[in-house]
């Protein structure tokens, strides 16, 4: 070695992080090395596929398939030849100032806003829950037809989760009410808005098609008869009121006033007894194809197969990495 120069230690090849970069093998790209691996572990990708194929066709043995009932909703008309008029007396001018809802505009609330909320839900839940064949639609496997009364739900994980709580001292079941409805419906219900407007479609899904489209309008009858029971118990209170301040009001002008607003009153009370829909109108009535369309294996099949297909591929390359990166460390002295 010439004077004056400095031996350079050796220096020890750099260990790869565990990551899915494949390290080049004699000049080779990473793109190459990985078509290599794909090439070599074409099993592998065929045994990924076949594998999400078998899935999805056992999956879809295993669920029962469901109709889904659909119907279109929309505010009640006040005008034209289909609508039922207005239910509120109109003012023009200066009268109108005075019966004028107080608040900002972004507080007022219409009766179809009220609807959409309400559908299948608080009150009008506890309004189903009283109708026996709508808990027998809702809950089918906890209801016990031979013994007519309701059972708790079968199977392992029901059982499971009843004796883990039972450890606690809790319970998990009750009958069916209100509350477990709403929950239920909740999670079947589906409110969708049609063309950024006012109308709404509204869909459920049930193992059978009739009572599909049943359950769907009986929810939608429930909520319009609520919210009309509301309208005439308002409606009624103050009519009452009125009268009441009418026999102790002694001053004409005052009495003509109270007379006036009295007619107001029970015409907005005549006009909630119309037999007509209170609050949305059904613009298409709840339907359902002659076929189940939930699951659909169109869809399901394919896309169980390409996951099967990347899963395996994912584990191709980590598992070729892990080879590589394992060489690797064996080399260094």
């Amino acid at each position: 070695m010439p004077d004056g120069a400095i031996a350079q230690p050796h220096s020890r090849p750099q260990q790869q992080a565990m990551t899915l970069v494949l390290p080049a093998v004699d000049g080779e790209s990473d793109l190459r090395s990985f078509v290599r691996t794909l090439r070599t572990g074409w099993r592998w990708l065929l045994g990924g596929w076949s594998g999400g194929l078998v899935l999805a066709v056992a999956a879809l043995w295993l669920v029962t398939p469901a109709y889904t009932a659909t119907m279109v909703i929309g505010p009640t008309a006040r005008v034209g030849s289909a609508a039922m008029g207005a239910r509120v007396p109109t003012l023009n001018g200066r009268d109108s100032a005075g019966v004028a809802e107080p608040g900002a505009g972004d507080e007022s609330l219409s009766d179809f806003a009220r609807y959409l909320e309400l559908f299948g839900s608080g009150p009008v839940a506890d309004r189903l829950a009283t109708d026996p064949a709508i808990l027998h639609a809702l809950f089918p496997e906890h209801w016990d037809a031979d013994a007519g009364r309701w059972r708790r739900p079968p199977g392992l994980l029901p059982t499971v989760k009843r004796a883990l709580l039972a450890l606690v001292g809790r319970e998990d079941w009750v009958e069916p009410d209100g509350d477990r409805v709403a929950r239920a419906l909740r999670d079947r219900l589906v409110i969708d808005m049609l063309r950024s407007g006012p109308m709404r479609r509204i869909t459920v899904r049930h193992a059978d098609r009739a009572t599909a489209i049943e359950l769907l309008g009986r929810i939608a009858a429930a909520t319009d008869a609520h919210l009309r029971a509301e309208a005439a118990r308002r409606s009624a209170a103050q009519i009452a009121h009125i009268k009441l301040r009418l026999g102790a009001v002694t001053v004409a002008e005052h009495r003509q006033a109270l007379s006036d607003l009295l007619l107001d009153q029970e015409r907005v009370a005549m006009m909630i007894g119309v037999d007509l829909p209170f609050a949305a109108d059904m613009i298409q009535p709840p339907s359902a194809g002659a076929l189940p369309d939930w699951p659909n294996p169109a869809v399901l099949v394919p896309l169980a197969g390409l996951v099967g297909l990347v899963v395996a591929g994912f584990g191709l390359s980590a598992s070729h990495a892990l080879r590589e990166r394992g060489a690797g460390m064996e080399a260094v002295p």
